[in-house]
């Protein structure tokens, strides 16, 4: 038994610059096409996601440019950071664009899941009769939020369709070098299950 478990992880060791990637890839979802009606920039990496937003604008994937409305982690203090729409305009001015950002109303006060994100964003197509959006988001999540957003816009007659946001840390050839990595494709390995099992946001984690 000890000889297959040495003769097991030699195996694993010698293939895993193949393995590894191959299994971040799983993660992944590029579906972006130009000509859309907006792209939603949704919240969380903003450095990485409002980049490739405006990556994505200034090859004319779209005219219109929107980031989610995120609920305050804690109210006392959130004025002491850029707010999700603030900061996506700073970054404009750094890049010396044009692109003009909108906040994307929210429903309940403040997104705090992709499915709030999702159902915000199809009740504002409705409004605006939109045909087809692009949702950014990082990479590694690309998968598991078309898969919550295709969930809510089913039968709306919308398409949805992602593109995913790079950074500087990892990439899908070398995420297990790194913590920020290793924690990202582990979270993706834990939440995407559960958004197999639900078509809303799952009531058994509570956010408040």
């Amino acid at each position: 038994m000890l000889g297959i478990g040495v003769a097991f992880l030699l195996a694993f060791y010698l293939a895993h610059p193949l393995l590894l990637p191959g299994y971040a890839r799983l993660f992944q979802k590029h579906t972006a096409s130009k000509n859309a009606d907006a792209i939603i920039c949704l919240s969380g990496g903003r450095t990485t996601r409002v980049a490739e937003g405006l990556r994505l604008w200034n090859e004319g994937y779209s005219r219109k440019l929107f980031v989610t409305e995120e609920r305050p982690r804690n109210r006392q203090f959130s004025q002491l950071e850029l707010s999700h729409l603030k900061f996506a305009q700073e970054a404009t001015k750094m890049m010396q664009l044009d692109a003009k950002w909108e906040i994307l109303p929210s429903l309940t006060g403040g997104a705090t899941s992709t499915f709030d994100e999702a159902e915000d964003a199809l009740s504002y197509a409705k409004e605006k009769n939109w045909e087809r959006i692009i949702i950014v988001t990082d990479e590694f999540h690309t998968r598991r939020a078309h898969y919550a957003f295709e969930k809510i816009f089913i039968n709306s007659g919308i398409k949805v369709e992602v593109a995913g946001a790079s950074n500087e840390v990892f990439s899908i050839s070398n995420w297990w070098k790194s913590d920020v990595g290793i924690l990202s494709y582990l979270g993706e390995s834990i939440k995407f299950p559960i958004y197999l099992l639900w078509n809303s946001e799952p009531k058994i984690v509570e956010n408040k």
